[in-house]
């Protein structure tokens, strides 16, 4: 199908919100395809680790040389015992990348003269919004997902010293493997067990099948507040 989406042209981007309840196959390739496919417990298997060796170099990097941020002053001594600050930052650092992401990114309209964005699109985000419910593309793949990583990581190295860009980055990839989960769990989890979980699962719910323009926040709607795309309380009393 990722070859025939671009012929849609104009049409493509209402096209993609008129749900259908089956798989979409994108690749004549089955290796093609298998890579475009992945069970949600993939994320905590590739990721975890990702995030414990970092944290670990992270620990022996600052135990060794504490690091001053930024370099001119005012600036902080970072040691080790700075780590679970540094990590927190990296996890409040993911929910705005998962939002800012979801919206300027998987929600961007592509040109319709351009065949290129029209495929990359459908292949990011739209093909999700076209089958919400195919759980084996609920969570990114791991190829796929390490290019957002490597992205991630420098930019962690552009603006943070080494041992404290490291503990940055294990918070990222740890908001990374929660926000993955609590998608998947949104679409394919039983009756939640908090009420948290029960009102993101009927908030995502209207963003795929009412609100497609609206409502970007996964793992919280706390960035929907304060840029205003937050789904009408009354929705929820409507639509429930």
């Amino acid at each position: 199908m990722l070859g025939q989406v671009e012929l849609l042209e104009d049409k493509y981007f209402d096209w993609t919100h008129e749900q259908v309840d089956r798989p979409i196959r994108l690749f004549k390739s089955d290796f093609a395809e298998m890579m475009t496919k992945a069970y949600w417990w993939f994320v905590p298997i590739t990721w975890l680790p990702v995030v414990f060796a970092s944290l670990w170099m992270s620990f022996r990097t600052l135990s060794e040389t504490p690091e001053l941020w930024p370099q001119n002053a005012p600036s902080f001594h970072l040691g080790h015992t700075s780590i679970p600050c540094l990590f927190a930052l990296g996890i409040f650092i993911w929910t705005f990348l998962e939002y800012a992401i979801h919206r300027w990114l998987f929600h961007l309209r592509p040109p319709s003269n351009s065949p290129f964005l029209i495929r990359l699109h459908f292949s990011l985000h739209g093909q999700h919004h076209k089958s919400p419910m195919d759980s084996m593309r609920l969570v990114f793949p791991p190829l796929p997902a390490a290019v957002f990583a490597v992205f991630f990581f420098f930019g962690c190295k552009a603006l943070f010293p080494s041992g404290t860009a490291l503990a940055v980055f294990a918070g990222i990839v740890s908001g990374y493997t929660a926000y993955d989960l609590i998608h998947y769990y949104l679409h394919h989890g039983g009756h939640p067990p908090l009420a948290y979980f029960q009102r993101l699962k009927t908030y995502h719910a209207h963003h795929h099948y009412e609100y497609q323009q609206l409502g970007f926040g996964i793992s919280s709607k706390m960035w929907d507040y304060p840029f205003g795309t937050l789904i009408p309380e009354d929705a929820d009393l409507k639509k429930q």
